[in-house]
């Protein structure tokens, strides 16, 4: 007889531990766009990753729709469970607009932001020693945006789990585990 110890072991578990180790820290730090852009990585990577788990335990041929892009497999989902994405709504609305944000750190191109305009050069001059001059999104990016997004991403892994009925907690599933035994040997 022989016995082999095994692990089924989740990437989106190791994402959310991640993500939430991250929002642990950010509690300790100063407000910067800087300390939140990894939580935003992480929560795509986390979000994907569950949409994935989902889909691999719901749909028997999900390795062939892994390589889709996140919004397609969730509408995948949505089909197969007999729903209808609403993307401009709630859950939805929250993981396209971190997705959005995930992509312009990710392609983002050179992007020109201008000030006011002022009547002399040592005004302008002052206001931009004063001020930084950042896209819209990239001010979006602070704690206030970090905290909210905490609470909207476990309402949306809700979501995602209700959709094939599973627990509301299902996206925090570590790694299981076990013994394999051959009686043969």
């Amino acid at each position: 007889m022989s016995y082999q110890a095994y692990s089924d072991f989740t990437a989106q578990s190791a994402n959310i531990q991640t993500l939430m180790a991250m929002f642990s820290d950010l509690d300790k730090s100063n407000d910067s766009a800087v300390r939140v852009i990894p939580i935003v990585v992480f929560m795509a990577f986390s979000i994907e990753a569950y949409i994935n788990s989902v889909g691999a335990r719901a749909i028997p041929y999900w390795g062939e729709l892994e390589r889709l892009p996140w919004k397609k497999k969730l509408g995948i989902l949505h089909q197969a469970a007999g729903k209808t994405a609403k993307w401009g709504e709630g859950d939805l609305q929250f993981a396209s607009s971190v997705f959005n944000l995930r992509d312009n750190l990710a392609h983002g191109k050179p992007e020109r932001v201008v000030g006011p305009i002022f009547e002399t050069y040592e005004e302008a001059y002052e206001h931009r020693q004063m001020n930084r001059l950042e896209p819209v999104w990239w001010a979006s990016l602070n704690k206030a945006w970090a905290v909210k997004a905490r609470v909207q991403f476990n309402e949306l892994m809700k979501y995602v789990a209700a959709l094939h009925s599973l627990h509301e907690s299902d996206h925090l599933m570590l790694a299981t585990g076990g013994m394999i035994h051959d009686d043969q040997n």
